[in-house]
Protein backbone atom coordinates (compact mmCIF):
# COMPACT_ATOMS: atom_id res chain seq x y z
CA UNK A 1 0.00 0.00 0.00
CA UNK A 2 1.19 3.25 -0.75
CA UNK A 3 2.19 6.11 1.14
CA UNK A 4 -1.26 8.36 0.64
CA UNK A 5 -0.38 10.66 3.37
CA UNK A 6 2.85 11.54 1.97
CA UNK A 7 1.78 11.43 -1.53
CA UNK A 8 -0.96 14.12 -0.32
CA UNK A 9 1.42 16.71 1.39
CA UNK A 10 4.22 16.22 -0.99
CA UNK A 11 2.51 15.97 -3.99
CA UNK A 12 2.92 13.63 -6.53
CA UNK A 13 6.34 12.24 -7.74
CA UNK A 14 7.04 9.98 -10.41
CA UNK A 15 8.15 6.29 -9.42
CA UNK A 16 11.16 6.21 -11.62
CA UNK A 17 13.31 9.19 -13.38
CA UNK A 18 11.44 12.64 -14.69
CA UNK A 19 8.13 11.16 -16.48
CA UNK A 20 4.94 10.25 -14.95
CA UNK A 21 3.75 6.94 -16.06
CA UNK A 22 0.33 6.06 -16.61
CA UNK A 23 -0.82 2.64 -17.60
CA UNK A 24 -4.37 2.62 -19.65
CA UNK A 25 -6.30 -0.71 -20.56
CA UNK A 26 -9.57 0.14 -22.46
CA UNK A 27 -12.57 -2.40 -22.18
CA UNK A 28 -14.22 -4.98 -23.69
CA UNK A 29 -15.49 -8.04 -22.24
CA UNK A 30 -14.08 -11.19 -23.20
CA UNK A 31 -11.31 -9.19 -25.19
CA UNK A 32 -9.50 -8.03 -22.08
CA UNK A 33 -7.80 -11.27 -22.06
CA UNK A 34 -5.41 -9.24 -24.36
CA UNK A 35 -3.94 -6.98 -22.63
CA UNK A 36 -3.91 -9.53 -19.79
CA UNK A 37 -1.69 -11.67 -21.79
CA UNK A 38 -0.16 -8.49 -23.21
CA UNK A 39 1.50 -7.78 -20.08
CA UNK A 40 2.25 -11.33 -19.00
CA UNK A 41 4.71 -11.27 -21.31
CA UNK A 42 5.95 -7.94 -19.93
CA UNK A 43 6.26 -9.55 -16.29
CA UNK A 44 7.63 -12.74 -17.56
CA UNK A 45 10.70 -10.62 -19.49
CA UNK A 46 11.15 -8.16 -16.81
CA UNK A 47 10.62 -10.11 -13.87
CA UNK A 48 8.73 -7.95 -12.15
CA UNK A 49 5.11 -6.71 -11.20
CA UNK A 50 3.21 -4.37 -13.65
CA UNK A 51 2.59 -2.13 -10.47
CA UNK A 52 5.84 -1.77 -9.98
CA UNK A 53 6.65 0.91 -13.17
CA UNK A 54 3.88 2.72 -13.40
CA UNK A 55 2.16 5.57 -11.31
CA UNK A 56 -1.38 5.21 -12.26
CA UNK A 57 -2.99 3.05 -13.88
CA UNK A 58 -6.49 3.86 -15.38
CA UNK A 59 -8.91 1.28 -16.79
CA UNK A 60 -12.56 0.74 -17.96
CA UNK A 61 -15.12 -2.74 -17.36
CA UNK A 62 -12.80 -5.48 -18.37
CA UNK A 63 -9.73 -3.21 -18.11
CA UNK A 64 -10.82 -1.87 -14.99
CA UNK A 65 -10.97 -5.61 -13.59
CA UNK A 66 -7.23 -5.98 -14.51
CA UNK A 67 -5.98 -2.24 -13.35
CA UNK A 68 -7.28 -3.38 -9.76
CA UNK A 69 -6.19 -6.51 -9.97
CA UNK A 70 -2.29 -5.71 -11.21
CA UNK A 71 -2.73 -2.48 -8.19
CA UNK A 72 -2.71 -4.98 -5.78
CA UNK A 73 0.07 -7.05 -7.42
CA UNK A 74 -1.64 -9.73 -8.95
CA UNK A 75 0.36 -11.54 -11.39
CA UNK A 76 -0.86 -10.70 -15.15
CA UNK A 77 -0.60 -14.33 -16.01
CA UNK A 78 -2.84 -14.91 -13.08
CA UNK A 79 -5.38 -12.57 -14.46
CA UNK A 80 -5.21 -13.99 -18.13
CA UNK A 81 -5.87 -17.48 -16.91
CA UNK A 82 -9.27 -16.10 -15.40
CA UNK A 83 -10.49 -15.19 -18.88
CA UNK A 84 -9.38 -18.75 -19.91
CA UNK A 85 -10.60 -20.84 -17.18
CA UNK A 86 -14.10 -18.58 -15.88
CA UNK A 87 -15.19 -17.30 -19.34
CA UNK A 88 -17.59 -19.76 -19.92
CA UNK A 89 -19.45 -19.45 -16.56
CA UNK A 90 -19.44 -15.47 -16.57
CA UNK A 91 -20.61 -15.46 -20.10
CA UNK A 92 -23.30 -18.22 -19.41
CA UNK A 93 -26.51 -17.31 -21.24
CA UNK A 94 -30.16 -17.89 -19.94
CA UNK A 95 -32.28 -20.67 -21.35
CA UNK A 96 -34.49 -17.36 -22.64
CA UNK A 97 -31.75 -16.26 -24.38
CA UNK A 98 -30.23 -19.30 -25.61
CA UNK A 99 -34.15 -19.53 -27.38
CA UNK A 100 -33.95 -16.07 -29.12
CA UNK A 101 -29.84 -15.47 -29.04
CA UNK A 102 -28.71 -12.38 -29.57
CA UNK A 103 -32.00 -10.33 -30.03
CA UNK A 104 -32.70 -12.01 -26.75
CA UNK A 105 -30.84 -8.67 -25.19
CA UNK A 106 -33.80 -6.64 -26.57
CA UNK A 107 -36.20 -7.88 -24.08
CA UNK A 108 -33.30 -8.45 -21.12
CA UNK A 109 -29.67 -8.61 -20.27
CA UNK A 110 -27.77 -11.59 -21.83
CA UNK A 111 -26.31 -13.13 -18.72
CA UNK A 112 -26.82 -13.24 -15.12
CA UNK A 113 -23.92 -11.17 -12.78
CA UNK A 114 -23.94 -14.02 -10.07
CA UNK A 115 -20.98 -15.68 -11.40
CA UNK A 116 -19.02 -12.77 -12.32
CA UNK A 117 -19.85 -11.30 -8.78
CA UNK A 118 -18.24 -14.31 -7.01
CA UNK A 119 -15.33 -14.58 -8.81
CA UNK A 120 -14.34 -10.79 -7.60
CA UNK A 121 -14.89 -11.63 -4.71
CA UNK A 122 -12.78 -14.78 -4.76
CA UNK A 123 -10.13 -12.53 -6.64
CA UNK A 124 -9.92 -9.51 -4.52
CA UNK A 125 -10.32 -11.22 -1.52
CA UNK A 126 -11.53 -7.96 0.37
CA UNK A 127 -9.27 -6.13 -0.77
CA UNK A 128 -9.92 -2.09 -0.70
CA UNK A 129 -9.39 0.52 -2.81
CA UNK A 130 -6.86 2.50 -0.51
CA UNK A 131 -4.97 -1.16 -0.16
CA UNK A 132 -4.03 -0.41 -3.83
CA UNK A 133 -0.13 -0.35 -4.52
CA UNK A 134 -0.86 2.33 -7.09
CA UNK A 135 -2.70 5.06 -7.78
CA UNK A 136 -5.80 4.04 -9.34
CA UNK A 137 -8.73 6.16 -11.37
CA UNK A 138 -11.56 3.41 -12.87
CA UNK A 139 -14.79 5.15 -14.78
CA UNK A 140 -17.81 3.81 -14.07
CA UNK A 141 -21.32 5.24 -14.51
CA UNK A 142 -24.43 6.54 -11.93
CA UNK A 143 -27.15 5.59 -13.70
CA UNK A 144 -29.52 7.79 -11.96
CA UNK A 145 -27.77 10.53 -12.68
CA UNK A 146 -26.55 9.89 -16.26
CA UNK A 147 -23.26 10.70 -15.05
CA UNK A 148 -19.95 9.85 -15.45
CA UNK A 149 -18.28 8.39 -12.16
CA UNK A 150 -14.56 7.86 -11.56
CA UNK A 151 -13.51 5.65 -8.74
CA UNK A 152 -9.91 6.93 -7.32
CA UNK A 153 -7.26 6.10 -5.02
CA UNK A 154 -6.77 8.83 -1.86
CA UNK A 155 -4.06 10.47 -3.86
CA UNK A 156 -5.18 14.14 -3.14
CA UNK A 157 -7.03 15.63 0.24
CA UNK A 158 -10.18 15.50 -1.62
CA UNK A 159 -10.31 11.85 -2.39
CA UNK A 160 -11.77 10.11 0.35
CA UNK A 161 -14.65 8.64 -0.64
CA UNK A 162 -13.64 5.92 -2.64
CA UNK A 163 -10.66 4.74 -0.20
CA UNK A 164 -12.53 2.25 1.74
CA UNK A 165 -14.77 0.33 -1.07
CA UNK A 166 -14.06 -2.80 -1.34
CA UNK A 167 -11.99 -3.81 -5.16
CA UNK A 168 -15.04 -5.85 -5.98
CA UNK A 169 -18.08 -3.27 -6.02
CA UNK A 170 -15.93 -1.10 -7.78
CA UNK A 171 -15.11 -4.22 -9.99
CA UNK A 172 -18.39 -4.74 -11.07
CA UNK A 173 -19.62 -0.89 -11.48
CA UNK A 174 -16.88 -0.25 -13.74
CA UNK A 175 -18.33 -4.19 -16.11
CA UNK A 176 -21.97 -3.73 -15.71
CA UNK A 177 -22.40 -3.71 -19.72
CA UNK A 178 -26.00 -2.62 -20.72
CA UNK A 179 -27.31 -5.69 -22.92
CA UNK A 180 -25.15 -8.29 -21.18
CA UNK A 181 -25.16 -7.82 -17.13
CA UNK A 182 -27.41 -6.21 -14.96
CA UNK A 183 -26.54 -2.47 -13.11
CA UNK A 184 -24.48 -3.17 -10.31
CA UNK A 185 -26.22 -1.83 -6.82
CA UNK A 186 -23.84 -2.01 -4.31
CA UNK A 187 -22.64 1.40 -4.60
CA UNK A 188 -25.76 2.60 -5.86
CA UNK A 189 -26.87 1.85 -9.26
CA UNK A 190 -23.58 2.00 -11.46
CA UNK A 191 -23.34 0.76 -15.47
CA UNK A 192 -20.18 0.83 -16.78
CA UNK A 193 -17.89 2.89 -17.96
CA UNK A 194 -17.48 2.29 -21.29
CA UNK A 195 -20.46 4.02 -21.87
CA UNK A 196 -18.43 7.44 -22.05
CA UNK A 197 -14.68 6.64 -21.32
CA UNK A 198 -13.81 3.51 -22.86
CA UNK A 199 -11.01 4.12 -23.68
CA UNK A 200 -9.89 5.61 -20.15
CA UNK A 201 -6.50 7.55 -21.35
CA UNK A 202 -8.30 11.09 -21.44
CA UNK A 203 -9.27 9.79 -17.95
CA UNK A 204 -5.20 9.31 -17.29
CA UNK A 205 -3.95 12.23 -18.37
CA UNK A 206 -6.12 14.57 -17.43
CA UNK A 207 -5.90 13.68 -13.55
CA UNK A 208 -2.10 14.15 -14.16
CA UNK A 209 -2.51 17.19 -15.57
CA UNK A 210 -4.99 18.48 -12.60
CA UNK A 211 -2.05 17.07 -10.37
CA UNK A 212 0.75 19.59 -11.68
CA UNK A 213 2.64 17.39 -14.14
CA UNK A 214 4.00 19.17 -16.90
CA UNK A 215 2.38 17.78 -20.38
CA UNK A 216 5.85 16.94 -21.13
CA UNK A 217 6.47 14.51 -18.73
CA UNK A 218 3.73 12.36 -18.77
CA UNK A 219 3.91 9.03 -20.45
CA UNK A 220 1.12 6.64 -21.45
CA UNK A 221 0.93 3.43 -22.64
CA UNK A 222 -2.51 2.53 -24.18
CA UNK A 223 -3.40 -0.66 -24.47
CA UNK A 224 -6.75 -1.83 -26.42
CA UNK A 225 -8.84 -4.90 -26.72
CA UNK A 226 -8.85 -5.11 -30.25
CA UNK A 227 -11.18 -3.76 -33.03
CA UNK A 228 -13.37 -5.45 -35.33
CA UNK A 229 -12.80 -4.86 -39.15
CA UNK A 230 -16.06 -3.99 -40.84
CA UNK A 231 -17.37 -4.77 -44.26
CA UNK A 232 -17.84 -1.55 -46.58
CA UNK A 233 -21.31 -3.59 -46.43
CA UNK A 234 -24.21 -1.42 -44.65
CA UNK A 235 -27.02 -3.50 -44.85
CA UNK A 236 -27.16 -4.90 -40.98
CA UNK A 237 -27.55 -0.84 -40.37
CA UNK A 238 -30.02 0.08 -43.37
CA UNK A 239 -33.24 -0.24 -41.73
CA UNK A 240 -32.02 0.76 -38.07
CA UNK A 241 -33.61 -0.48 -35.01
CA UNK A 242 -32.49 -2.49 -32.41
CA UNK A 243 -32.97 -5.27 -34.19
CA UNK A 244 -30.60 -4.29 -37.02
CA UNK A 245 -28.29 -2.66 -34.24
CA UNK A 246 -28.51 -5.49 -31.89
CA UNK A 247 -24.68 -5.82 -30.37
CA UNK A 248 -22.98 -3.56 -32.92
CA UNK A 249 -23.85 -0.54 -31.48
CA UNK A 250 -21.66 -0.91 -28.51
CA UNK A 251 -19.07 -1.62 -30.66
CA UNK A 252 -19.56 1.04 -32.81
CA UNK A 253 -19.62 3.34 -29.57
CA UNK A 254 -16.46 2.19 -28.23
CA UNK A 255 -14.10 2.58 -31.15
CA UNK A 256 -15.54 5.82 -31.77
CA UNK A 257 -15.20 6.87 -28.50
CA UNK A 258 -11.71 5.52 -27.98
CA UNK A 259 -10.09 7.07 -31.49
CA UNK A 260 -11.80 10.30 -30.17
CA UNK A 261 -10.13 9.78 -26.65
CA UNK A 262 -6.60 8.75 -28.72
CA UNK A 263 -6.44 12.00 -30.91
CA UNK A 264 -7.38 14.29 -28.26
CA UNK A 265 -4.62 13.20 -26.14
CA UNK A 266 -2.39 14.04 -28.90
CA UNK A 267 -2.47 17.25 -28.56
CA UNK A 268 -2.99 17.10 -24.49
CA UNK A 269 0.76 15.01 -24.13
CA UNK A 270 3.65 14.90 -26.35
CA UNK A 271 2.99 12.37 -29.32
CA UNK A 272 6.18 10.70 -28.84
CA UNK A 273 5.01 9.86 -25.30
CA UNK A 274 1.68 8.01 -25.95
CA UNK A 275 2.12 4.30 -27.32
CA UNK A 276 -1.10 2.55 -28.29
CA UNK A 277 -0.79 -1.06 -28.50
CA UNK A 278 -4.10 -2.69 -30.38
CA UNK A 279 -5.17 -5.37 -32.62
CA UNK A 280 -7.62 -5.60 -35.82
CA UNK A 281 -9.38 -8.96 -36.16
CA UNK A 282 -10.95 -9.40 -39.58
CA UNK A 283 -12.88 -12.60 -38.11
CA UNK A 284 -15.26 -10.61 -35.28
CA UNK A 285 -14.73 -10.85 -31.85
CA UNK A 286 -17.99 -10.44 -29.52
CA UNK A 287 -17.45 -8.88 -26.35
CA UNK A 288 -18.83 -12.53 -25.22
CA UNK A 289 -17.31 -14.67 -27.75
CA UNK A 290 -15.92 -17.65 -25.27
CA UNK A 291 -15.20 -20.19 -27.90
CA UNK A 292 -11.82 -22.33 -28.18
CA UNK A 293 -11.12 -20.46 -31.25
CA UNK A 294 -11.68 -16.67 -29.46
CA UNK A 295 -9.94 -17.46 -26.84
CA UNK A 296 -6.98 -18.84 -28.74
CA UNK A 297 -6.73 -15.62 -31.16
CA UNK A 298 -6.49 -13.42 -28.54
CA UNK A 299 -3.77 -14.56 -26.99
CA UNK A 300 -2.22 -15.40 -30.02
CA UNK A 301 -2.53 -11.06 -30.78
CA UNK A 302 -1.27 -10.57 -27.55
CA UNK A 303 1.92 -12.54 -28.01
CA UNK A 304 2.59 -11.29 -31.52
CA UNK A 305 2.19 -7.84 -30.39
CA UNK A 306 4.20 -8.16 -27.46
CA UNK A 307 7.09 -9.05 -30.01
CA UNK A 308 6.23 -6.42 -32.21
CA UNK A 309 6.33 -3.77 -29.69
CA UNK A 310 8.46 -4.74 -26.38
CA UNK A 311 11.98 -4.36 -27.84
CA UNK A 312 11.02 -3.68 -31.57
CA UNK A 313 8.93 -0.95 -33.23
CA UNK A 314 7.78 1.45 -30.88
CA UNK A 315 10.31 0.22 -28.06
CA UNK A 316 7.83 -0.22 -25.13
CA UNK A 317 10.46 -1.58 -23.09
CA UNK A 318 12.87 1.63 -23.01
CA UNK A 319 10.13 3.91 -22.42
CA UNK A 320 8.25 2.14 -20.04
CA UNK A 321 10.48 -0.81 -18.20
CA UNK A 322 13.79 0.01 -17.91
CA UNK A 323 15.28 0.19 -14.41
Amino acid sequence: MLDWDKIKSEGWKPKNGECLKILSIDGGGIRGLFPAQYLANIEKATGKKINEFFDLIVGTSTGGIIALGLSVGIAAENISKLYENHATDIFKPSLFNKIFKKTGMIFKNSYSNKALINLLINIFDGKKIIDSDVMLCIPSLEHNKAKPKVYKTPHNTKYHWDQNLEMWKVAQATSAAPLYFPPAMEDGCKLDGGLWANNPILVGITEALHHNIKSENIKVLSIGTGENLYSGDNSIFKHGGLFSWKTNILDVFMNAQSYAAENTSNYLIKKDNLIRINFTSVKKIDLDCVSKSCLEELKLEADNSFKDTFKNNQNVEKNFFET
